[in-house]
């Protein structure tokens, strides 16, 4: 779209807009958290107002209702959802309707047919969920009947789908091993990798991880911690157990949930062991400011779901001209300092 002499709105434009100080937006902005719910809405509401005119038009004629099912740990699908509810609640043009179930909780069969059931009342699908024959097939199927199939943070293997709108997940583990190898200063010892289901997203960040350490740490090696279930108990009793047992990593990276976990168990050896994980949410958001996270890797969840949502609008405007398209964005480096 040409902008011509559009220009993004400023802060101020926002607050003025929106009736609030500078800072409450700079903070519903860059999701720092400590706003009210009515804050955070005055925010949307405003930013939505001050849109560029063709994009609202846009909008206006393209009204779309969307299905999103996520397969994921606690804190992720709290944030995603609060985040839909905050930003499309009280849309118009945008309806959603969400169905999640926890990682421990998952059931292929079940998700499967729920994705399939609702695609033929929704102008589009979003996904995030794990790799699994039935989530393929469902995907083919409902490819096939003309709903399009958008993967929210994590990429299937299936070609039907429409795209995929995510954070490049190779470049976040690279990110990891280049941290860790730095802060490792030299010394030989092991880092533990903690994974859960197989996810797509968690198994770019491993090959990364894995890519980088092999190349530039040969001093690292790998202690897998396997199958956490992004739950933080199960996680936490598979850390401490390899914690008693006498083992002293150089660091820790947990490619999926469960941090609180992992938190927990490093606070109890009273040893300064590095730790690296993934989401900034609540709860990393508050184990970076008490100084229990050294990085977290994130990236801009709001901006992924309005790509997801246009690549919907598009299809449903333009059935026969739509290729898949990839959007993939690079990871974002949050410490105690910038959150």
């Amino acid at each position: 779209m040409r902008r011509g002499s559009w220009q993004n709105p400023s802060v101020l434009d926002i607050a003025n807009k929106a009736g609030v100080s500078t800072a409450t937006v700079d903070r519903v902005l860059n999701k720092r958290g400590g706003v009210s719910k009515v804050k955070v809405g005055l925010v949307h509401k405003a930013l939505a107002g001050l849109k560029e005119p063709e994009e609202v038009a846009l909008e206006k004629v393209s009204p779309i209702t969307v299905g999103l099912l996520v397969d994921s740990g606690t804190s992720f699908i709290e944030e995603l959802m609060e985040l839909v509810e905050q930003r499309y609640g009280d849309d118009p043009n945008v309806r959603f309707k969400c169905f999640s179930s926890h990682t421990k909780d998952f059931e292929p069969s079940v998700f499967s047919e729920q994705m399939i059931s609702w695609a033929n009342k929704y102008d589009g699908i979003i996904i995030a969920v794990r790799e699994h024959p039935a989530i393929t097939r469902a995907i083919e199927e409902i490819s096939e009947n003309g709903t399009p199939v958008i993967c929210l943070t994590t990429d299937q293997q299936s070609s039907k789908h429409l795209g995929y709108v995510g954070m490049d997940q190779i470049a976040a583990g690279l990110c990891a091993a280049q941290l860790l190898g730095k802060l490792s200063g030299g010394k030989t010892g092991e880092v533990f990798l903690a994974t859960s289901a197989h996810y797509h997203c968690q198994e770019g960040r491993e090959t990364g991880f894995r890519r980088l350490l092999r190349k530039d740490y040969p001093n690292i090696t790998i202690c897998e911690i396997i199958n956490s279930n992004d739950d933080a108990e199960t996680v936490y009793k598979l850390i401490k157990n390899r914690l008693d047992e006498g083992a002293t990593p150089l660091g820790i990276y947990n490619v999926a949930g469960g941090n609180t976990g992992i938190a927990k168990a490093i606070g109890e050896t009273g040893s300064p062991i590095t730790f690296i994980g993934h989401e900034l949410n609540k709860n990393s958001r508050k184990l970076l400011e008490n100084d229990q996270m050294d990085f977290v890797i994130t990236h801009d969840m709001e901006t992924e779901l309005k790509r997801c949502i246009k690549l919907i609008r598009r299809q449903k405007d333009f059935p026969d001209g739509i290729q898949p398209e990839y959007e993939v964005l690079p990871p974002v480096l949050k410490t105690r300092f910038n959150i």
